[in-house]
């Protein structure tokens, strides 16, 4: 019997990892991975106009370049940087350096200065910014910006302030921010909000997932009923073993897709070694600052990040996440297998799969809103929800808003709600396999839950 169970969970698990289809995908998946982390590599490796050096050339006739090339320098220039720009006082006259872009058709800036006709301090200097295209946006307010700055120091010289008056003036004001609450840390709002979305980037792939073997499950068991295998394998195999081997099978495939996953992962980050020879993790959490909307230096904030109790609280509730997760898995092959029993077709399967979609959407929603409605007691409720609890609570919990035993609790209701699912959905799978008629099939499903094993 023993010899049974193994076959069934071979079979269906080269079915699912022995397909064109499967390889071809996973494929797909590894050279996008790869080229996502080796993104700016592959951007450089086909070359472009990012290429050129961008000359800013300055024709100064107020004799101002030297203001104007500090609030450059000391403002502008990872805006100069980023642009491979360079700023260059030119000797040559205007007439000379239009000809020159004219006929290059390039990208280089002139930039002419010249005195104002009034001594007013509304009209210090005037300035002409010319190209032959378009200046990028960010670049053209960089050069506006730093003009208008250059124009407002000369005009507070030229009332005859003292310099270290005009110092003060411009000196940015000095915020300390103070929390009554002495447990908290000032920082503490930006590290959750980064802590979430890390998390998210990781709760994604096991969202897809769960998705992906939801089909499959599906699929697989409508195919041996179509094709009347389903009636040669009950035969010869309990309905119990054939309901467990589809189990163990499909989950056997989530780890294995989510191994390749993670493994696609490592190569690329050794590709990037090996291209740049470094992996800059700090570039990408600059980009997740970026775009939680964090300000500050990228070294400074994964500074902090690491020397928080985040990384140590990710640490220890790994494998309660890891836990929690395999149960969801588990939950979802069982619940999926028994609304697959009762169908007919395909069709019938994709409309009685809506439960199941609803709980992951819901999940992974919720998951997103955890950051913006912290102490929300609808949120926290909601996180002990068999289904809900394997993608919210794992976020919650690194919010700060559920603990370890809160997670626990979770999955002590997570494994509840499994053994119920089983013992009861068992009996609904063995009515469900073997009837290929829709006609009073709701009937016979609860008559299913009435009867004992």
């Amino acid at each position: 019997m023993k010899n049974k169970f193994i076959f069934l969970t071979k079979d269906s698990l080269k079915s699912k990892t022995g397909t064109k289809a499967f390889k071809i995908v996973n494929v797909f998946l590894c050279i996008l991975l790869v080229a996502l982390i080796n993104l700016d590599s592959l951007i450089k490796l086909f070359g472009g106009d990012f290429n050129e050096l961008i000359n800013i050339y300055v024709i100064d006739e107020a004799e101002i370049y030297d203001d104007i090339e500090t609030v450059m320098n000391d403002s502008m220039f990872g805006m100069l940087d980023s642009y491979n720009a360079k700023m260059i006082e030119s000797d040559k006259t205007l007439d000379e350096l239009q000809k020159e872009i004219k006929e290059e058709e390039s990208d280089h800036i002139i930039i002419h200065i010249t005195k104002s006709e009034n001594e007013s301090i509304k009209e210090i200097f005037n300035a002409k910014v010319i190209s032959y295209g378009y200046i990028d946006t960010m670049l053209y307010q960089s050069i506006t910006t730093a003009l208008n700055t250059t124009k407002a120091s000369l005009a507070l010289n030229k009332v005859d302030i003292d310099q270290q008056m005009l110092a003060d003036i411009n000196a940015p004001v000095a915020i300390e921010r103070i929390l009554l609450d002495e447990t908290l840390d000032e920082d503490e709002e930006m590290l959750e909000l980064i802590a979430s979305i890390i998390l998210l980037v990781f709760i994604l792939p096991i969202f897809m997932l769960i998705i992906t073997v939801v089909q499959m499950i599906g699929a697989e068991i409508n195919e041996e009923k179509s094709s009347k295998g389903m009636e040669i394998i009950i035969s010869s195999v309990s309905p119990r073993m054939h309901f467990l081997s589809k189990l163990v099978a499909a989950n056997l495939f989530a780890i294995i897709q989510g191994l390749l996953i993670f493994a696609y992962g490592i190569i690329g980050c050794i590709i990037k070694f090996l291209v740049t020879g470094s992996v800059n993790l700090n570039g990408t959490l600059e980009g997740i600052l970026g775009s939680a909307g964090a300000t500050g230096s990228g070294a400074s904030m994964v500074s902090k990040l690491m020397q928080s109790g985040i990384i140590d609280k990710l640490i220890s509730g790994i494998p309660v996440i890891l836990l929690l997760i395999i149960l969801t898995f588990v939950a979802y092959t069982l619940f999926i297998g028994i609304l697959a029993s009762v169908t007919t077709s395909m069709e019938d399967f994709n409309q009685i799969q809506t439960p199941v979609m609803i709980f992951l959407m819901a999940g992974y929603m919720l998951s997103i809103y955890a950051s913006l409605f912290k102490g929300s007691v609808l949120l926290r409720i909601m996180s002990f929800i068999p289904f809900i609890s394997g993608i919210l609570s794992p976020v919650m919990y690194m919010l700060g808003e559920v603990t370890l035993l809160e997670m626990f609790a979770s999955i002590v209701l997570l494994t509840g709600t499994i053994f119920l699912l089983y013992k009861y959905g068992l009996r609904v799978y063995k009515v469900g396999i073997l009837n290929y008629s829709s006609s009073n099939l709701w009937k016979k499903i609860f008559k299913a839950l009435k009867t004992k094993d």
